[in-house]
């Protein structure tokens, strides 16, 4: 089932705790977005950045339908105020909905108030567009340091990142992300895909057949991640809350 109201407030609460355990620091002192999961069941899940156009959003809506798979969208907002209709298309699937910023600037280049107008206003047109207001947030082009991680946080919203990388934004053909993904796929994984990449389209139902041959669940982001733990390893993997 769809992550609920309920249970988004309730990870942002969570994620929303004071200083260091808000913050995803690492030994090193650095703040980090979540890159994965520390799991021993095969489990990962799916990351579709939307940035770019909307011609491949049925396509992939359809292959996820067929698998029964539900993935997380990383909206940009002005690619949901570009086109409303995939956005709600998106939504009305069951998919689960995140942030990619609002018009996908680097955002570790960008002051305080601009990061905190990228994250509102992305959030703002992505509500307008679908109905649906993100909690998950992936900042373009995995960009980050300590003062965007703490700006996502005080907006209310979790940091995602990946530690699969397909590749697919480089060109690669549908059956070279096929192997990348049976390479790299491991317990926790958060897979990135582009919506709008040449090949990603036809890679899909590839990727989702190897997680299958391999035994793995695929789910959207917000299921994986442990809504009751705040901490991270150095590599930025969740780690199990505490008992």
């Amino acid at each position: 089932a769809a992550v609920g109201g309920a249970l988004l407030l309730g990870l942002a609460a969570v994620f929303l705790v004071p200083p260091v355990q808000s913050a995803f620091s690492s030994t090193s002192g650095r703040q980090l977005p979540i890159y994965s999961v520390q799991t021993d069941e095969k489990k990962a899940a799916l990351g579709i950045n939307c940035a770019w156009d909307d011609r491949d959003i049925l396509p992939m809506l359809s292959t996820l339908q067929q698998n029964g798979v539900r993935a997380t969208f990383f909206l940009l907002g002005e690619w949901a105020q570009k086109y409303p209709d995939a956005a709600r298309t998106i939504a009305r699937a069951g998919q689960e909905i995140g942030s990619h910023s609002n018009s996908h600037r680097d955002m570790d280049t960008l002051s305080q108030e601009e990061i905190l107008q990228e994250i509102h206003l992305s959030c703002q047109n992505i509500h307008a567009a679908c109905g649906q207001t993100p909690v998950l947030f992936r900042p373009p082009s995995g960009a980050y340091n300590d003062l965007v991680i703490d700006c996502i946080h005080r907006s209310g919203c979790i940091p995602i990142q990946w530690d699969l990388d397909t590749l697919d934004w480089q060109g690669l053909s549908a059956q070279e992300i096929e192997q990348r993904v049976r390479r790299q796929l491991a317990p926790g994984s958060i897979l990135l895909l582009h919506a709008g990449a040449e090949y990603s389209a036809q890679a899909l139902p590839l990727i989702l057949n190897v997680a299958q041959e391999m035994g793995y669940q695929l789910f959207p982001v917000g299921e994986l991640i442990d809504p009751a733990s705040s901490c991270v390893d150095p590599s930025g993997r969740q780690l199990p809350a505490q008992s």
